[in-house]
């Protein structure tokens, strides 16, 4: 997590998500798709509708993804899963 202060110049709605689809990789690059589990208006099934697109460095959504690791067992005891995460990130930058 950054220590830089967060601002929010405009309000920002949450995004509701149940899944992801498919990275998409673009050079340096990725695209990670989140969409919503709901039913279809067409046939009565299911479906899973786009809510979200996000594009960031390969090695900002890294980032990203331990920032919410380590959230998540934030209260949990230290494993050796989450550290060698941490570990992989701060490799050198070549390197991922």
């Amino acid at each position: 997590m950054s220590n830089v202060p967060t601002v929010e110049p405009f309000g920002v709605s949450d995004t509701f998500v149940t899944g992801a689809g498919s990275l998409q990789f673009m050079g340096d690059n990725l695209r990670l798709t989140l969409y919503v589990l709901q039913r279809s208006t067409y046939d009565g099934g299911t479906e899973n509708a786009v809510v979200s697109k996000l594009v960031g460095s390969r090695s900002d959504m890294l980032k990203i993804a331990a920032d919410i690791l380590k959230g998540c067992y934030a209260h949990a005891p230290k494993d050796k899963i989450k550290d060698a995460f941490v570990e992989f990130l701060e490799g050198p930058t070549g390197r991922h």
